[in-house]
């Protein structure tokens, strides 16, 4: 009988400390997923901060504000239409050496920045900014974004008044006139 006690003793200190060694485990596994949290959170923060900040408030690449104020042209007169996107993407991918892929997400990436937008020559103007702010940028890329803005304006038809308007607003801004 004495064997038996010993065996049920030494088989429930064996399950005990399986049982604790579990727990250790289980709560090692929460302490290192925590740690792999938090070695996140600054990139989490900054995307959020990002994302809070508003569509247009993030823009810093030139060739993104540049995508957004051809977008604006093309959207004087109601819906883009499928020869403004065409010569959108066509002037992307001849002047930034987009792919057809990259210029369509530009495009795709442009339209999601814009959604909550208030009026075009206040988007131009704050584009423009953005453009004639950035480091490095010549006389000669300023008056290319002038001719890409009136392909995409004339890619339908005729330039409206409106268009022109907008246009202007870069020229203006970059010292064009």
């Amino acid at each position: 009988m004495h064997i038996f006690l010993a065996l049920l003793g030494f088989l429930t200190f064996i399950a005990v400390w399986y049982w604790r060694l579990k727990m250790l485990h289980g709560a090692a596994k929460d302490g290192f997923n925590a740690a792999k949290g938090l070695a996140n959170k600054p990139r989490e923060l900054s995307f959020k901060h990002r994302a809070r900040k508003g569509g247009l408030s993030a823009v810093q690449d030139p060739r993104e504000a540049a995508a957004v104020m051809m977008l604006e042209i093309a959207r004087t007169r109601g819906a883009i239409t499928e020869k403004q996107e065409a010569a959108m993407r066509a002037e992307m991918i001849e002047h930034f050496e987009f792919s057809d892929s990259d210029a369509d997400e530009m495009v795709t990436q442009a339209g999601w920045l814009t959604r909550n937008a208030p009026a075009s020559h206040v988007v131009m103007g704050k584009m423009s900014d953005v453009i004639v702010r950035t480091p490095g940028m010549s006389h000669k890329e300023f008056d290319d974004l002038a001719s890409m803005l009136e392909n995409v304006a004339v890619a339908d038809g005729d330039v409206s008044v409106m268009e022109r308007d907008l246009i202007q607003i870069w020229r203006r801004k970059a010292g064009l006139n």
